[in-house]
């Protein structure tokens, strides 16, 4: 997986994105229920918004895939 691609999972009724800021601000982890955007999360890297994820929607670090 390309590190500056946004990336995509779906999980049941969600979906979750990781998009990129700034290389000094991270990446945000925006999570979208029924087609709403319900949450977003700021982390420092893409990997530590994969690990959130993981931790506390219990997205599996296999169900990342590159946008676009």
């Amino acid at each position: 997986m390309a590190i500056n691609k946004n990336l995509i999972a779906k999980v049941e009724d969600r979906i979750f994105l990781i998009e990129h800021d700034l290389l000094e601000v991270g990446a945000y982890l925006r999570v979208y229920e029924n087609g709403k955007d319900t949450a977003d999360h700021l982390q420092d890297s893409v990997q530590d918004c994969i690990e959130f994820a993981l931790e506390e929607f219990s997205v599996p670090r296999d169900a990342w895939s590159e946008m676009g």
